[in-house]
């Protein structure tokens, strides 16, 4: 028996060490995930607390992950941001945001050029389709495989290549764009 498949059988049984394993592991990946998603640090916690409820929760069913770990709390986390995106969408909140902190030694124009390439960045991947939008994260925010991404988005691994290449040419338009406009 893998290791994966030894942790499984035992979280299935409840053993607290594997739960905590489980958590310890996966809980940063997933909370990264949502981060890269929702861009609040407070709503990406309350979201990460909600996977791994719902994981728990699942423990009871049959449907626990049956083999693929990884890739079957991905697929958890994806469909809790949707659920919150439906949510926000019905009712509208104005983010607030995360202040830079610098410590003395660290140049704040550094900081402020850094913030902002990450904010254009960050509106540039919001001009994407959602398809797009969630091939891009798992890849390069997450740095998951293609098959691993098409398992967690239940697409074929050809439609995440291709959703891949559609993304990365329709970002680099946007980026292109916003370059020029701000020239």
């Amino acid at each position: 028996m893998t290791d994966e498949a030894s942790l499984l059988q035992r979280a299935r049984e409840r053993d607290p060490a594997a739960l905590a394993t489980i958590y310890d592991t996966y809980a940063p990946k997933i909370y990264a995930y949502i981060y890269r998603h929702v861009r609040d640090p407070h709503r990406a916690e309350d979201l990460t607390s909600t996977v791994f409820l719902k994981m728990l929760e699942s423990l009871d069913k049959n449907n626990f992950a049956k083999d693929k770990l990884q890739s079957w709390l991905y697929r958890i986390a994806h469909n809790v941001i949707i659920d919150d995106v439906r949510y926000q969408q019905r009712r509208p909140v104005q983010p607030l945001y995360d202040t830079v902190s610098a410590s003395p030694e660290e140049d704040p124009l550094h900081l402020v050029d850094e913030r902002l390439e990450k904010e254009v960045i960050w509106n540039a991947i919001q001009q994407l389709t959602e398809d797009q939008k969630n091939v891009i994260i798992l890849r390069f925010g997450e740095g998951l495989t293609a098959p691993q991404v098409a398992q967690i988005l239940n697409k074929t691994e050809e439609a995440v290549r291709a959703l891949q290449r559609r993304g990365l040419a329709n970002l680099r338009k946007i980026l292109d764009q916003t370059k020029v406009t701000s020239d």
